[in-house]
């Protein structure tokens, strides 16, 4: 049985911190067939996690649910909500300051912008290189000894806080290994780590991802922002069906997540 959760996440701790290179006299398959594949396994389980965002100065208590293609972060304490929906033909971000207020979409070059004080912009949570018109193979490469498929997204016209983004795809997984993002000069800016997963149910989650700001030039980061997740459960079909996961005014889906959030803490 394969499991599905997270799959953006979990799939990075297959990489190492090395730089690879690509090898372009072995090519890939079509873009097409690697894209198809690539997006038939990315689902979430219905699953919430507690853990925390923590920056260099702040750390900020959350709660993450998963459904399908949509995530919803859930940030404690702070009047902050944040609505990811991850589909093969566009992404929706959003966010509201209260439970009862309508989502407002984040678009354009707002995508670009950090949330909080943290190095994650939106537009590190929507993979939209995978979906960028223009895509450049670079053969096969290898990372911690999984094979897997180079590729190097260009945004075009859309708005990007980089001029490219590289990544990887598992020969065997179809599944994202690794994304470095670069500035018009070539430079990593931006790179994304698991540092550990765990398993919860009969799923793999992330247990700890590091997001590091690169200073153009350098190989050491500037700052980094960790995401870690405590623990989770999976939702019940019960509570499932009753979150509503559709963007817009939703008081409801606030009240359920509670329930179960109840639930959750009467594990420990």
């Amino acid at each position: 049985m394969v499991l599905r959760i997270f799959p953006f996440f979990f799939v990075f701790f297959l990489s190492c911190f090395l730089w690879s290179k690509p090898n372009p006299d072995k090519p890939s398959p079509p873009l097409e067939f690697i894209q198809g594949r690539f997006w038939r396994n990315f689902r979430l389980k219905d699953y919430i996690l507690k853990g925390s965002i923590q920056a260099a100065k702040d750390t900020y208590p959350i709660t993450l649910i998963l459904h399908d293609r949509t995530m919803e972060y859930h940030f404690v304490g702070l009047p902050l909500q944040i609505h990811v929906e991850i589909n093969p033909d566009n992404t929706y971000v959003a966010y509201k300051n209260h439970p009862s207020d309508p989502w407002q979409p984040i678009t354009g070059i707002n995508r670009t912008k950090h949330i909080l004080n943290t190095d994650i912009s939106y537009e590190d949570l929507c993979l939209d290189f995978i979906r960028w018109d223009k895509i450049k193979p670079l053969g096969t490469d290898s990372i911690k000894t999984l094979s897997c498929w180079a590729f190097e997204a260009y945004p075009g016209l859309v708005p990007s806080a980089y001029a490219k983004v590289r990544y990887w795809i598992a020969e065997d997984y179809y599944a994202l290994l690794r994304a470095e993002g670069y500035n018009a000069g070539g430079q990593i800016v931006k790179r994304l780590d698991i540092n550990s997963v765990q398993r919860i149910g009969d799923a793999y989650v992330i247990k700890e991802m590091q997001i590091a700001t690169i200073p153009p030039g350098k190989t050491l980061s500037s700052s980094k922002t960790y995401i870690q997740i405590e623990e989770g459960k999976p939702l019940s079909p019960k509570e499932s069906e009753n979150l509503d996961f559709s963007p817009g005014e939703n008081p409801k889906m606030q009240a359920d997540t509670g329930v179960a959030l109840e639930s959750l803490d009467n594990k420990k």
